[in-house]
């Protein structure tokens, strides 16, 4: 049997309460393969560009950037308390179309798997929401670990 040997993996993380097991399977990765762990959160500012900027626009943009900048570093933490090594994460905040943003960053970092949770959900709520992780496994061009929810 072949060993897979993972040297750059990407997770994907949203902030939800879904991150704690999402955590565990990157910690677990890290431990047995050393990879580094490139904590990634996307603003999704797509909608932004139909909006005219002013005060109200830039103030809500900081505030939603500060609020990023805390997830990524609430994923460091958990990735630290589950006996990931500090120097081996890396933080990426950024900005544009998920999916779009997911995919150049794997390209460009030679990341070779991709961590990602789902919330499980179905029908219309799917619909609405949309679904990152189906997106992400459909067009995704390296191997993809879905983690479901409780």
């Amino acid at each position: 049997m072949r060993r897979v040997k993972y040297t750059n993996v990407l997770v994907g993380t949203d902030g939800t309460a879904l991150m704690d097991a999402v955590f565990d399977e990157c910690a677990y990765l890290a431990r047995l393969t050393g990879a580094t762990i490139h904590a990634a959160y996307v603003l999704d500012i797509t909608g932004f560009g139909t909006q005219p900027i002013d005060a109200t626009w830039e103030e809500t943009y900081v505030i939603i950037k500060s609020e990023a900048r805390r997830i990524l570093n609430v994923a460091r933490e958990a990735l630290v308390k589950r006996g990931v090594a500090e120097a081996s994460i890396t933080e990426i905040l950024l900005e544009g179309h998920p999916t779009e943003e997911i995919s150049a960053y794997v390209k460009d970092h030679a990341v070779d798997l991709i961590v990602i949770g789902t919330h499980g959900r179905k029908g219309l709520d799917r619909l609405l929401i949309g679904n990152l992780t189906d997106k992400i496994i459909r067009t995704g061009t390296v191997p993809v670990l879905v983690v479901h929810g409780t």
